[in-house]
């Protein structure tokens, strides 16, 4: 009896000591937080991949689904869907909600991680995910996968693109067209999308353009393209691309088009361009893992099955042609089925749904981020502080900004007596978002203890890089803190 218990502590004390030398190697690259198994996960969080977690929850299943950097989609980027069965007109942020919200209460669990490797080689399959806001890893196993993680916008690559992202050049019209009312600007593209912008656009901006490379727009809905062109306030070029975006360091003032025709090139003056040119599949991960098409489309086979077994693909990341939310959803029910068949016939595979995960959803955040409600409110917080102030520019309906709440609040505790962090709301405050010139979201702007701004950064990732650079130095004193604020893009 002795001799077992030496034998079970032994093999515990060389399971901790091969576990700790494994996680010091893996920090090198990434922080190692721990494995969890599931009989389904669905890479995805728009229409289709909502769609197969609440047919798959249903079914007795608790899919995990991983929404990745864009939660609900493309869809979400919409103003007016019109064209889903039982709703006359409804927003695409709204209409994903409303099937997010049935997703939960049906069973599903709902992780925003980055997908940075699979490995469909054996059975159950791996996984591994990165936290959108720091280096932290995790390997999800599972007996199968619904892949939906649609595609991501195409970009011009022209001069002046990079340089003015998020200061007059966009692609998304719903999230930054309020800043535009009543000013100058164009939308680049032919399809569905592009009349989707520009018809959006026309309620706001005082003029609107419409570039289009061809001699005619490709979208499907004719009726709106003939609307677009009675509107006194658009203008459609055909034959013409744009080749350069032009600015005074701050904003956009202008861009160059040269007519595919005679080649001439021209100038016009604007505050702002929008792309609406296509889009990518996501589907980088899957190279070399399951069969691609030559434009990087997942190819499927009966039961939207793809090259490998137990391993499903949907929506716009196996559709070059129809991409819609409606053809999205009957993938991702078929999807379900095919996989519920799939695991039935492969019971055997014991995979515990009880994990817990390391998700962000788990962590406990102080609410200590003041909201703003007035300019005057804004400017006493400014003036009264002694201690650096970081200001996010956010938006109800804005997704990304939606994702980056809880690291900021998580901020506010953690830097609580440090860093005082405050909320504008710019569909409320406009005074104050058109006073910082906030072209897009989410926008954070950083100011020191003498009330000084220091410097900006638009997005998601920009903003994690400041807000995890700050955990860091948490325990520093409150100069310090202002000096590392005061030279962070020095």
């Amino acid at each position: 009896m002795k001799n077992q218990i030496i034998k079970i502590i032994s093999a515990i004390m060389l399971m901790f000591s091969t576990t700790s030398f494994a996680a010091v190697d893996g920090l090198k690259k990434h922080e190692i937080v721990k494995e969890n198994e599931y009989s389904t996960v669905i890479l995805g969080g728009g229409i289709g991949a909502l769609t197969s977690g609440i047919y798959l929850a249903r079914a007795g299943y608790k899919p995990l689904i991983i929404e990745g950097d864009l939660p609900g989609g493309l869809i979400t980027q919409s103003y007016s869907v019109e064209n889903w069965p039982g709703e006359i007109q409804i927003t695409g942020n709204d209409l994903v909600n409303k099937i997010k919200d049935q997703a939960i209460k049906n069973g599903c669990t709902i992780l925003s991680n980055e997908v940075i490797d699979v490995d469909f080689s054996k059975k159950p399959i791996v996984i591994t995910l990165k936290d959108l806001y720091s280096n932290k890893t995790q390997k999800i196993k599972a007996s199968s996968c619904v892949i939906a993680m649609g595609t991501s916008s195409n970009y011009l690559n022209i001069k002046g693109e990079k340089d003015y992202w998020g200061r007059g050049v966009s692609n998304c019209a719903v999230c930054d067209g309020s800043f535009y009312k009543d000013k100058k600007v164009a939308i680049v593209g032919g399809g569905d999308a592009a009349v989707v912008e520009a018809n959006y656009l026309s309620n706001l901006a005082g003029q609107v353009y419409i570039i289009v490379r061809k001699d005619k727009m490709r979208a499907k809905d004719k009726e709106k393209i003939k609307a677009l062109a009675q509107k006194k306030n658009i203008k459609i070029i055909y034959n013409a691309n744009v080749t350069a975006i032009n600015g005074d360091d701050k904003n956009v003032t202008s861009i160059d088009v040269l007519d595919n025709k005679n080649q001439k090139k021209s100038k016009i003056d604007l505050d702002g361009l929008f792309l609406a040119i296509g889009s990518t599949p996501n589907s980088k991960v899957f190279q070399n893992k399951l069969k691609l098409d030559q434009a990087g489309y997942i190819r499927v086979f009966d039961g939207l099955s793809t090259s490998t077994n137990g391993i499903f693909a949907i929506g716009d990341i196996i559709d070059p042609v129809y991409k819609q939310a409606i053809t999205a959803a009957g993938d991702g029910a078929k999807a379900a089925i095919s996989c519920q068949k799939y695991l039935e016939e492969n019971a055997n595979q014991n995979i515990n749904n009880s994990v817990k995960l390391a998700s962000e959803s788990t962590q406990v955040f102080s609410s200590k981020v003041v909201e703003i409600t007035s300019l005057k409110e804004f400017e006493k917080e400014l003036s009264s502080s002694d201690t650096p102030i970081i200001v996010d520019f956010y938006a109800s309906w804005c997704r990304p900004c939606q994702r980056i709440a809880p690291l900021l609040e998580n901020g506010a505790k953690i830097l609580s007596g440090k860093v005082k962090i405050l909320k504008v709301n710019v569909d409320k405050l406009r005074d104050i978002s058109s006073k910082y010139q906030i072209k897009s979201m989410p926008t954070i702007i950083v100011f020191d203890r003498d009330q000084k701004q220091v410097f900006s950064k638009m997005g998601t990732n920009s903003i994690s890089e400041v807000i995890n650079s700050l955990d860091k130095i948490k325990d520093k004193p409150i100069d310090e803190i202002n000096s590392y604020l005061k030279n962070f893009d020095k």
